[in-house]
């Protein structure tokens, strides 16, 4: 399925407001002019803007107009309530990404592992070990398990880019829910090879279950993060 005219304008506008075209504290341009300048139904542009209000971009105001709430941050942060790529995590921030795939390989999901993934035993899954690195410098390790039927043409060079621009842009997945839990973990040999902790002793471990628009559990991913890069923003409302 192809993407949603709605999620190229949400794309469009929030780099605009990364970038500064359109500056914390200012209004964004009415619908109107915004269905002039995307060649879009009105109903398209709502979507997009709901989408920025939903991130904490924007903030709808009655009788007023769309005003911009996002504030660029001194530290690099992401966001745990979204579907962000390393990439788009990367690029938000204004740094380069780079990975090094370290495995890949096929595996069957036996005992074990059905109960840290939530795969099924016998499932055929496809196990990949990437660092990634923010300007050159190793920030996270990510132990990737993708169920092999839903995702059946993986490679390392894929691994190497980006997966899930792989996923949406070529097989037209949609990655509609990611159940995600976070702890702190003691570092392991593996953590210690490839990311320079010193003098930290701990990583940030950040588990994700990736779900697409069947309903159907097609990622497991564990990645372990640096103390120093884990920076992350929930939003809430009452």
């Amino acid at each position: 399925m192809p993407k949603a005219m709605f999620q190229d304008i949400y794309r469009d506008l929030k780099d605009k407001i990364q970038s500064g075209v359109y500056k914390y504290q200012t209004f964004l341009p009415s619908e109107a002019e915004l269905i002039q300048v995307y060649s879009c139904s009105r109903n398209t542009v709502r979507r997009a803007l709901q989408m920025l209000a939903d991130d904490a971009y924007v903030q709808p105001l009655h009788g007023k107009g769309v005003r911009v709430i996002w504030q660029h941050s001194r530290q690099t942060q992401g966001s745990l309530d979204g579907v962000e790529s390393f990439e788009e995590y990367a690029r938000n921030n204004g740094m380069t990404p780079s990975t090094s795939v370290k495995a890949f390989e096929h595996v069957v999901c036996n005992s074990q592992l059905s109960e840290v993934t939530g795969f099924d035993e016998d499932d055929d899954l496809t196990h990949i070990v990437r660092v990634r690195s923010l300007n050159g410098v190793a920030r996270q390790i990510d132990h990737n398990y993708f169920l092999t039927s839903a995702v059946p043409d993986l490679t390392p060079e894929i691994a190497s880019d980006s997966i899930y621009r792989h996923l949406e842009d070529d097989l037209a997945m949609r990655i509609l829910t990611i159940k995600r839990s976070i702890s702190v973990g003691l570092a392991n040999d593996e953590d210690i090879t490839y990311l320079d902790l010193w003098p930290y002793n701990c990583v940030a471990v950040v588990e994700n279950q990736a779900f697409n628009s069947n309903g159907i559990m097609f990622e497991y991913t564990q990645t372990r993060n640096h103390p120093l890069s884990f920076y992350y923003r929930l939003i809430s409302r009452r």
